[in-house]
């Protein structure tokens, strides 16, 4: 049942227009109640001689109010259990309403723009998707001041992906920005230093030199930092990728790269208001030129030999000749090929493969089998349900039929 507050409380929400469900919210009552109240056509209850009576929340109210004007977040819930120690037997819903109108204020949160000068930063990211062939992974690039996007598609999230993608972003650009922001993906950031900086890997480090760029990382759990990039992945997968069919990553590529060009940097961007592929026009000027020379990643990492000869690299398995005396081999990978070394020996050089899963064994690395082992194989995979019947010139089997 309402209180004669609640009826005053009802009808002076009413007048202004309120919702009967935004009614019930700041009183605490059910949405019902305010359509029974309505239904019933009670006249506004009017206030009779005032009791002297103090409420049940009263002792309690200097109390609640001081711990409001502390920690104005703190819940009615919390607040409950706080006062029912100190002698509280109300009901909730009294409390809750009070903290209700009694919580301070709270500004709205009002975000601060980074704003770049033309030329000054790109931001970078990567980000999986699923298709039919296989979980492939987006890297986006996008020109902070004129928002132009550059997006490629890989089989792989890993450290030539990125450079790979960076080098072909600025050549879309048409220049190289000041500095690439990044997180803190693996792919580029070594390791964090000892005042939480990021240190990015030697690669990293030499393919910025190559181009003149600075490499920098935002702080940890700090997505904002980057949202440009972040936004863009989100338009990539609503604007793009969604209600698509694509046969392969080549027709991704394909298809996303006819996107860019007459979808994505022709749209009136929603922050700028302008064109990104007309911005371009302005900031390309002031983005450093390309270094004529080409740059040649290489990529080395440790990897032991597999028992059946093999070495794995980017979810591949590659082939190594046989006889070899240490288990242990260098892989030294570009964008083409996959070289495995022992010191400076070269022990193989095999193309990239694509994708994940696949395996790769080079002419002449294992010896040809013998017709006898190759037969024994074709029957069957043990050893001992296989006999081996020696043969004979035709001329002792004629001598035994005499």
């Amino acid at each position: 049942m309402l209180s004669k507050e609640d009826h005053i409380v009802l009808n002076h929400y009413l007048k202004e227009g309120l919702s009967k469900t935004a009614i019930a919210e700041k009183l605490g009552i059910n949405r019902r109640t305010v359509h029974r109240y309505l239904r019933s056509g009670k006249a506004e209850p009017r206030y009779g001689p005032r009791s002297g009576k103090p409420g049940v929340l009263d002792p309690f109210k200097d109390y609640l109010l001081g711990r409001l004007a502390i920690y104005p977040e703190l819940t009615a819930v919390r607040l409950m259990a706080e006062i029912i120690p100190l002698g509280y037997r109300g009901k909730y819903t009294t409390v809750k309403r009070f903290v209700r109108e009694s919580r301070p204020p709270r500004p709205l949160p009002i975000e601060t723009r980074f704003e770049v000068r033309p030329g000054e930063q790109a931001q970078a990211d990567f980000a999986t998707f699923k298709t039919t062939f296989g979980t492939i992974y987006a890297f986006l690039v996008v020109l902070s001041w004129s928002r132009y996007l550059w997006v490629r598609f890989y089989h792989h999230q890993d450290q030539l992906s990125v450079l790979d993608g960076l080098q072909r972003a600025f050549v879309a650009f048409g220049g190289v920005p000041g500095s690439v922001l990044f997180d803190r993906m693996k792919t580029a950031v070594d390791r964090t230093g000892p005042n939480g900086q990021a240190v990015f890997n030697a690669e990293m480090l030499r393919f910025a030199a190559h181009h003149g760029f600075r490499p920098r990382a935002c702080q940890p759990y700090r997505a904002k930092t980057k949202g440009r990039v972040e936004r863009a992945v989100s338009y990539l997968r609503q604007g793009f990728f969604y209600g698509r069919v694509f046969r392969d990553l080549d027709d991704l590529n394909k298809q996303v790269t006819a996107w860019l060009r007459d979808a994505a940097n022709r749209r009136l961007h929603g922050t700028t208001g302008e064109v990104p592929a007309e911005r371009l026009q302005q900031e390309v000027t002031h983005l450093r030129p390309l270094n004529p020379e080409t740059y040649t990643p290489i990529i080395t990492v440790g990897r032991r030999i597999s028992k059946d000869g093999y070495v794995s690299y980017n979810g591949n398995d590659y082939s190594i000749p046989e006889g070899l005396g240490k288990a242990e081999v260098e892989v030294r990978a570009s964008l083409k090929e996959v070289g495995l070394y022992q010191g400076e020996r070269l022990l193989a050089l095999h193309p990239v493969l694509a994708g994940r899963g696949q395996r790769r064994l080079a002419p002449g690395h294992r010896q040809e089998l013998r017709p006898s082992l190759r037969r024994r194989d074709a029957l069957s995979r043990d050893a001992d349900d296989y006999i081996e019947v020696e043969r004979r010139p035709l001329d002792i089997y004629e001598e035994v039929l005499k």
